[in-house]
């Protein structure tokens, strides 16, 4: 069936959104991303209208986890009499109640979250990138729609490497139209070098899995794989992903992120071992990458040192550590077990700050767990922590289904019948586990632009390893072996 109108605007404002949305420092202000949440909006509007939404099915575990995460976060901002605010929040109350007494004035209805406008923006932030995952989700199962995503991330990601490189390479060069903060590392388009090394090391691996399917895994060939990719005549479009690549790990290393380095090559690993385990071999052009990637990133670990790698980890600048902010952070949880409201982390952080060194203002936790554990109370935390990484257990499975190992004797040797989305699979999941781990030490996610392009490769994973096209795959590949008996 033809696409509607509808449904190729949607598409096609999907793509300006990823193109654009990290150009504009990550669209983090107040007046940027509200632009963005509306165009996401839209996407779901015009594909609904369309209709096609009834026909994807999804799961009864995202919609519960889904639900009860935007559900209980929504509830926050709602305002609530005395009575219950006191059995839910006592803390709560008791500000609440000797502010009200101070004043001189009635204890008036209110809500869990401290700034319940603030709450209910980001709330709509969140849901709109929620929207827009759904969207995703259901327009990237078509390979060339999946294809022209892929060109456009990868031009992103080429400037935004290039850029940054720029920036470390010329130490006058900042961000394109700001101030001189940072200068000398790579940071791109981004304000913080950590939220660049972020970007770069979701988008690192889906596009060294865009380079790695480019080769010939049908098994046709007697020089398959890589080796036939680069001896190819029409090798150009391989060979400049690979100079892409070597771009964007250097510009990775330059903005000396220790998270986002560690980050980067833990989801290497996880992608090494989703191809291992998927096709049962390493292509030699892969371990010699691998070889390559480790050997720059040993050279860079000899650079800034070793002997101090885990105080570095937890440093955020001279004077301020992470576990100092933690410490008094783990404080609010115990005083709100059932949040303080999304993005009030700032209006809260200073009644707690004991440990936490003075003269600077914090607005995240630099974690991104214990900020949401922080403003999304436990209900909201458990939802969607544990939605994450089922997803990411479900997600290394099934593509691990793909690989040869799982189908027919045929198709043994060669990483899927279909390798675009056995390795785009496997690059997005492995992209999410580097965010992952960096988002401990760091608030990548609290950056919309970065949201958005984790939403982007929770959609790449769930189109590529979607259960209705694995089984009308193997159903093709099992008539084409009963033909051939």
């Amino acid at each position: 069936m033809r696409a509607s109108f509808a449904e190729k605007m949607a598409f096609y404002l999907s793509c300006v959104i990823i193109a654009t949305v990290p150009i504009y420092f990550a669209a983090v202000q107040a007046w940027v991303w509200p632009f963005y949440a509306a165009a996401m909006m839209l996407t779901y509007i015009l594909f609904r209208w369309q209709n096609r939404l009834n026909k994807a099915k999804t799961s009864r575990l995202w919609m519960l986890l889904g639900g009860i995460f935007f559900i209980w976060t929504l509830l926050q901002s709602v305002p609530l009499p005395a009575e219950l605010i006191e059995k839910l929040s006592p803390f709560r109350y008791r500000a609440l109640s000797d502010g009200a007494t101070l004043a001189g004035i009635d204890f008036n209805p209110s809500s869990l979250s401290y700034n319940r406008f603030t709450s209910l923006g980001w709330w709509i932030l969140l849901l709109s990138i929620a929207m827009f995952f759904i969207v995703l989700r259901n327009t990237l199962t078509d390979s060339r729609r999946l294809r022209l995503v892929l060109r456009i991330v990868l031009v992103l990601a080429a400037f935004e490497a290039f850029y940054g490189i720029i920036q470390a390479l010329v130490p006058t060069v900042g961000v394109i139209w700001e101030d001189t903060i940072g200068l000398g590392n790579a940071r791109g388009t981004y304000i913080n070098r950590n939220h660049f090394a972020g970007f770069i090391e979701m988008v690192f691996p889906l596009c060294l899995g865009y380079t790695l399917s480019l080769g010939d895994w049908s098994g046709q060939k007697k020089k398959g794989g890589i080796k036939a990719m680069l001896l190819s005549d029409r090798s150009s479009p391989p060979l400049l992903l690979g100079v892409i690549l070597v771009m964007m790990l250097v510009a990775l290393l330059f903005s000396r992120s220790r998270a986002g380095i560690v980050g980067m090559g833990l989801g290497f690993l996880i992608f090494a071992l989703l191809v291992r385990l998927g096709s049962g071999r390493l292509p030699m052009g892969f371990l010699l990458g691998t070889i390559a990637i480790f050997g720059l990133t040993f050279v860079y670990g000899f650079r800034i040192g070793f002997e101090s790698i885990i105080d570095r980890f937890l440093m955020i600048s001279k004077g301020a550590n992470r576990t100092n902010i933690w410490a008094d952070a783990l404080r609010i949880v115990e005083d709100h077990p059932l949040g303080v409201g999304l993005a009030n982390f700032s209006l809260v952080f200073p009644i707690y700050r004991v440990q936490t060194p003075g003269g600077a203002f914090y607005l995240y936790a630099h974690n991104d767990y214990l900020q949401l554990l922080i403003e999304a109370g436990w209900p909201g935390f458990l939802a969607l922590v544990s939605g994450f990484f089922i997803f990411i257990g479900i997600g290394f499975r099934r593509i691990c289904k793909i690989g040869p190992r799982y189908h027919l004797p045929e198709l043994r040797g060669r990483p899927a019948k279909d390798p675009l989305r056995f390795f785009l699979g496997a690059g997005a999941l492995s992209g999410l586990v580097s965010i992952g781990f960096h988002s401990f030490f760091d608030f990548n996610l609290e950056m919309p632009a970065n949201a958005v392009y984790f939403v982007l490769l929770m959609a790449i994973v769930c189109a590529c390893t979607k259960p209705d096209n694995l089984s009308q795959r193997r159903k093709a590949a099992e008539g084409r072996a009963e033909s051939g008996k």
